[in-house]
């Protein structure tokens, strides 16, 4: 009879409390010396563990960049704010949930996105990883233009692809960036785009 492995909760959490560390610290060398100039060495020194750890807890470089991504797409935020759009049946609501989850999600990235964006055209492996968050978030802007499709109240003849376009132009991560770019405060962003979703998807006075 063979032997059921056991799986131990405290050695689970220890993985993943070791590898959480091995992105942050790459998240930082690549904000301060760029991707193509951090060795997985100085991430190692810089979390505090083994090289051959970095390999088994990660992976290789493009591992670790595709890692940043993925957390960005799996962050907490952006999975409630997933849940409460589709619990949502108020169009207006739902726009103004979905820009304070966005911009949270921004604000908690920002570090991680700004590698990404800054670098996609100059290395391949950050071409991947970009794109990969690209998709991960045009994904839920899809999930959240179907539901505000399915509430209804939106303004006639608005086709899903042109809600799901607008609702990338106004939460998308450029435009974050821009309102972010002219000095806003989080809040004040927030405001704006929400009601500039608002005004192009909902009829006036909508």
């Amino acid at each position: 009879m063979g032997v059921r492995g056991y799986k131990s909760p405290v050695r689970a959490r220890h993985a993943e409390d070791t590898r959480r560390s091995i992105v942050a610290a790459a998240t930082a060398l690549f904000t301060e010396q760029g991707y193509a100039r951090t060795s997985v060495a100085a991430i190692a020194a810089a979390a505090g563990v083994a090289v051959n750890t970095v390999y088994t807890s990660v992976g290789n470089k493009s591992a670790l960049i595709m890692a940043m991504s993925e957390d960005g797409a799996a962050d907490a935020v952006a999975v409630e704010t997933e849940r409460r759009i589709g619990a949502c049946s108020d169009p207006r609501k739902i726009l103004r949930i979905l820009a304070e989850g966005t911009g949270q999600v921004r604000r908690r990235r920002q570090d991680a996105l700004a590698i990404l964006l800054d670098n996609r055209n100059a290395d391949p492996d950050v071409a991947a990883a970009a794109e990969a968050a690209v998709r991960a978030v045009r994904d839920r802007l899809k999930v959240a233009a179907a539901r505000l499709i399915a509430v209804g109240g939106l303004r006639e003849g608005l086709t899903a692809k042109q809600v799901e376009q607008t609702l990338w132009f106004y939460f998308g991560f450029e435009a974050w960036r821009t309102v972010r770019d002219f000095g806003w405060s989080w809040k004040d962003a927030t405001d704006w785009l929400a009601e500039q979703a608002t005004r192009a998807l909902l009829p006036a006075g909508g």
